[in-house]
């Protein structure tokens, strides 16, 4: 008897286990981090969702990303349900999802932006004291939009009611947007709206989301067309066939592979299921419903014999569509979205029905802040896993780099640190600078932004002060090798960003308070002249 019970336990811990491991999140990104005091949290929850409070939110976030050396927190609670809160500041709750600025990002400058913002409309606030929050994923790089030449026009509306400046998506005349052959490395997302894509023209999509991780967004049938295209790429001698379907399965060019076409099903019937509620791209408040029943394509549906991905996320979908189980077995979506072909490594590609969205009625903001939450994911995910690679200047190395990473680290050099209460270049430091130096002579694509930081001990003000002057000589010493200066950017952090625990008043030994008093060398890209074709 013994012996069964101790079986039955055993079973019942294996259950609980695998029970616990299926019923977590879809993403591993969530982690609880201590915002400090005084950083700001920008509330999308307030109902009713207006442009101004709901849409603007995402022309500022673009503008801190795109202007400022910020990171921001995206707080999403991962066990919410819809419409669910996050997290509250003194009765106020947060819902949908929150942006936070850390407050070792605010500025002078970025107060002024936060205020200059709320007279827009946005709405936030100052968190009153230090706050575990519930972080989904850190937002480093502004999105770039590349509108497709065809049809890229309907989108034009969704910027323009979030206060996205036109230099975000190539401007309002088509002859600064592109066609898919001309997408290359530094093009983030493309967006396609309502398009009639052709494997001939739309081939290179496949390629652009596998090598250089862009992100495709389709509306209407675009999305059904773009499943179904396939044909046959290489030369005489070596070739394959490929197939553009995304986000279902199947195998390149079998009759049962993609999805029904629009001209062969019937339409959705609202009201639809919204599911995922702590996914990022379903942080909207509401339903959609009513925004996304016009134009040729309201449901996608995979064929009868095929399916979804396994990790396609259906963010809403019709419970009841008039096609499922004849034509298909479902479950029909209207919006679903995942990495390409299933890959983690590819970029995100989504699928959103309609024809156009866009309007101020809470279901038209619903449906705008499923593309731009998808947008933010998108281009964090392209910058997490678009690897560059560079050569060293010996010629005989190979190092693979990510715009937002430390370049000091990535050239495996010794951190540049400085002395107690100094902010003069040790020999030590200036050979590292040399390298950095050299690496930025040989590949001028790169631009770096320099933060610089300093130990707990000392007034904070005056701490952050000394981290401007290490930030200034840094950048001195580098343009004195040659580097252009408007290739360097930087600000010094004072001690708002210590690597460990060697906070006021906790004692630690030198050796410990030296690891804060450290520069970072943060890299980015000049588009204008990159052309992806580095030395390898």
């Amino acid at each position: 008897m013994m012996v069964f019970a101790l079986q039955k336990l055993r079973l019942l811990i294996f259950f609980l286990a695998v029970n616990i491991i299926f019923s977590s999140p879809l993403f591993s990104q969530y982690q609880n981090e201590v915002l400090a005091k005084n950083s700001y949290a920008v509330n999308l929850g307030i109902t009713p969702q207006t442009p101004a409070n709901a849409l603007r939110p995402y022309g500022f976030i673009y503008e801190l990303l795109s202007e400022y050396p910020v990171v921001i927190k995206w707080v999403i609670a991962p066990d919410k349900q819809k419409d669910g809160v996050d997290f509250s500041i003194e009765g106020e709750n947060f819902r949908s999802g929150s942006f936070v600025i850390p407050v070792s990002y605010i500025t002078g400058e970025i107060k002024k932006r936060i205020e200059h913002w709320k007279d827009k409309g946005i709405a936030g606030r100052y968190l009153p004291e230090d706050m575990a929050l519930p972080v989904f994923t850190d937002l480093s790089v502004a999105p770039k939009w590349t509108l497709d030449k065809q049809n890229g026009i309907i989108a034009l509306a969704y910027f323009k009611l979030a206060a996205i400046p036109a230099s975000a998506y190539g401007g309002n005349s088509s002859k600064n947007w592109k066609t898919p052959e001309e997408l290359g490395v530094c093009d983030d997302i493309f967006v396609m709206p309502h398009a009639e894509p052709k494997f001939d023209t739309h081939k290179n999509l496949y390629y652009w989301n596998r090598k250089f991780k862009g992100a495709i967004w389709a509306g209407c049938h675009a999305g059904s067309q773009l499943e179904n295209l396939y044909g046959t790429v290489g030369n005489a001698k070596i070739s394959e066939v490929i197939q553009l379907n995304f986000l279902s399965e199947g195998a390149a060019g079998a009759r049962t592979t993609g999805l029904i076409p629009f001209y062969e099903h019937r339409f959705a019937t609202p009201p639809y299921q919204h599911n995922l509620p702590s996914d990022p791209v379903a942080q909207y408040v509401g339903r959609s419903d009513m925004a996304l029943i016009n134009g040729s394509e309201r449901i996608f549906y995979p064929k009868k014999a095929n399916v979804w991905r396994s990790s396609s996320k259906k963010i809403i979908i019709d419970p009841s569509a008039p096609d499922v189980p004849e034509l298909s077995n479902g479950p029909g979506s209207i919006l679903i979205y995942g990495n390409g072909f299933g890959e983690k490594k590819n970029g995100l590609v989504m699928y959103q029905a309609s024809h156009d969205f866009s309007g101020q009625k809470p279901e038209n903001i619903a449906a705008m802040r499923a593309f731009f939450n998808w947008s933010f994911y998108a281009t964090e995910v392209k910058r997490e896993e678009n690897i560059i690679q560079f050569q060293n200047t010996a010629g005989d190395r190979i190092f693979a780099a990510r715009v937002g990473d430390d370049l000091a680290k990535m050239l495996n050099l010794d951190p540049i640190l400085f002395d107690l209460d100094k902010a003069d270049i040790k020999p030590k430091a200036a050979k590292q600078l040399d390298e950095i130096a050299a690496y930025m002579i040989e590949y001028p694509e790169l631009l770096i932004d320099i933060r610089s930081h300093t130990d707990s001990r000392a007034d904070d003000l005056y701490n952050i002060k000394l981290s401007m002057n290490r930030v200034q000589v840094t950048r001195d010493y580098l343009i004195s090798l040659g580097i252009d200066e408007d290739r360097i950017s930087g600000r010094g952090y004072g001690e708002t960003e210590l690597v460990n625990n060697c906070r006021n008043g906790i004692p630690c030994s030198e050796d410990a308070h030296e690891k804060n008093r450290r520069s970072e060398f943060i890299l980015s890209i000049n588009c204008e002249i990159f052309s992806g074709n580095l030395k390898l």
